[in-house]
């Protein structure tokens, strides 16, 4: 069995609605396909294959994918809007979600999507997409309305939701810093990643870890360059004689790394190697990243890595249905 838990839609009404904005992100329609502006070099479309859900179908079984765990596919949530839209947007992508969800039983399942405009009315929204909504989770981007993640306002919405003990997706998002990055190569290959790393370890530092014991933080595309820079992120965590302001935390640095769990999605063997190494078979999921890069080399790539058959099944399906409690759903079982 293969459960993707890195995999998109995309909700059109959203997309439209994005037409009418005066200023970045927008979206325009060009030949017939919505084109989402994301920032200056980088637009993101809006495929057929992130729309209709009978073309994904067609690629998860091409893919042998069972389960696909849907997240809403624009590298920014609606948090881009006012902050009333912007928690209006979130309920409806929510609705759209949960509706594509019970249109194919069994095929789907649901990462919220979150507004952050009131933090009261995100928690509200929280509590319906788990309680009535059924879903597993929910998607994060790595910065918010921009700013960075770990920014007061933010916190009490992220720590409900670990409270909850469902699973926070942690997405890129458009990096904070654009300089240098011109083009959407620049944006994708090493802007979104480090975006990601930096928001991780800053989530670390503020101390959310030590509130909520039994925070499932999944961080997409093999956890960015964090399974790389682990040593160094360590070393210097630490106070010294050079650098004795290192800030204290309440545990060593690697204890909270080590409790991160990571997606599978990369193109290169190698580097999920090294993520296997450094994270161990019990923190990843499979992932692909539907429609977008190339998730037909991501899709292949767990069976080529080296390791014993049991940690591949972990990878595949184990970890996801144990952290999305997903072992109730019959294809599941």
């Amino acid at each position: 069995m293969r459960i993707d838990v890195h995999t998109h839609f995309q909700c059109l009404d959203f997309v439209k609605h994005l037409q009418g904005r005066s200023t970045l992100p927008k979206s325009v329609l060009d030949g017939g396909t919505y084109i989402i502006q994301c920032a200056p070099g980088l637009s993101v479309p809006a495929p057929p294959k992130i729309i209709d859900m009978e073309k994904k179908l067609g690629d998860m079984e091409d893919m042998k994918i069972d389960v696909a765990v849907l997240s809403h596919g624009i590298p920014f949530g609606p948090d881009v809007l006012s902050s009333q839209e912007a928690d209006e947007w979130a309920t409806r992508i929510n609705d759209d979600l949960a509706r594509i969800i019970a249109a194919y039983p069994g095929k789907f399942v649901g990462l919220g999507s979150i507004g952050f405009g009131d933090c009261q009315r995100s928690i509200v929204e929280v509590d319906r997409c788990v309680r009535q909504l059924g879903f597993r989770g929910f998607q994060v981007f790595s910065n918010i309305s921009n700013k960075l993640l770990d920014s007061p306002e933010f916190i009490p919405v992220l720590r409900h939701i670990g409270m909850l003990g469902v699973p926070i997706h942690l997405h890129p998002a458009i990096p904070l810093n654009h300089v240098g990055l011109s083009t959407a190569s620049l944006f994708l290959s090493l802007g979104f990643p480090y975006d990601n790393s930096l928001n991780v370890v800053r989530l670390i530092q503020s101390g959310l870890f030590d509130e909520v014991l039994d925070l499932k933080l999944i961080v997409a595309h093999i956890g960015g360059v964090i399974p790389y820079l682990a040593g160094r992120i360590e070393s210097y965590a630490t106070p010294s004689a050079v650098f004795p302001d290192a800030l204290r935390l309440t545990h060593p640095i690697h204890q909270y790394l080590r409790k991160l769990y990571v997606d599978t999605v990369c193109y290169h063997l190698e580097a999920l190697e090294c993520c296997y190494k450094v994270m161990g078979a019990k923190h990843m999921l499979y992932g692909t990243d539907h429609p977008f890069g190339r998730p037909d080399v991501a899709a292949e790539l767990v069976e080529q890595l080296s390791c014993p058959a049991p940690d591949r099944e972990l990878i595949y399906h184990g970890n996801a249905e144990r952290l999305l409690n997903l072992k109730e759903l019959p294809v599941a079982v």
